[in-house]
């Protein structure tokens, strides 16, 4: 007599964190059941119901929302790290200085070379008016700041 053939089921599950030679965090793949208790237990991975589904992905998708916005910043960072600023003030006959370093003029040579800084970014109190090589710092978020070099010549 031959034995009769049993149709495995297999679960649909969500993979909460990457599990070789089965997926990557996030993907939905269907598992056999002894392998999704062994996994849940790990819980390594949930049982992919609708409003499980609708959770799990909201908050991964906000987790690499927030990955790559650090990602950004990261290169942000070392991008304004690289730079250094060079502006040239006018003094006047009488020592009077004309045309200071002001947030505002940061702000626009950092456009120029593709930054979008706020002008709240930049921690910079008052203006810059004598000759030489400082360093600000620019908060970029998530408790990570720049510091951007600035070399002031006086001309005149």
């Amino acid at each position: 007599m031959a034995k009769k053939k049993r149709k495995e089921k297999k679960l649909p599950v969500l993979l909460l964190e990457d599990i070789p030679n089965l997926g990557q965090r996030g993907e939905v793949v269907k598992v056999r059941p002894g392998y999704f208790r062994y996994l849940f237990n790990q819980k390594k991975v949930v049982l992919a119901t609708e409003e499980k589904l609708k959770g799990e992905l909201k908050e991964l998708l906000l987790e690499t929302k927030i990955e790559e916005r650090e990602k950004k910043i990261e290169k942000s960072k070392e991008k304004i790290e690289s730079l250094v600023l060079e502006f040239k003030i006018k003094k006047g006959n009488k020592g009077q200085i004309f045309n200071p370093v002001t947030k505002e003029k940061i702000l626009k040579a950092l456009k120029e070379n593709g930054l979008e800084i706020s002008k709240s970014q930049i921690e910079l109190k008052g203006k810059i008016e004598k000759e030489g090589d400082y360093e600000i710092l620019i908060n970029l978020g998530y408790e990570i700041k720049a510091k951007l070099k600035i070399k002031v010549i006086v001309e005149g």
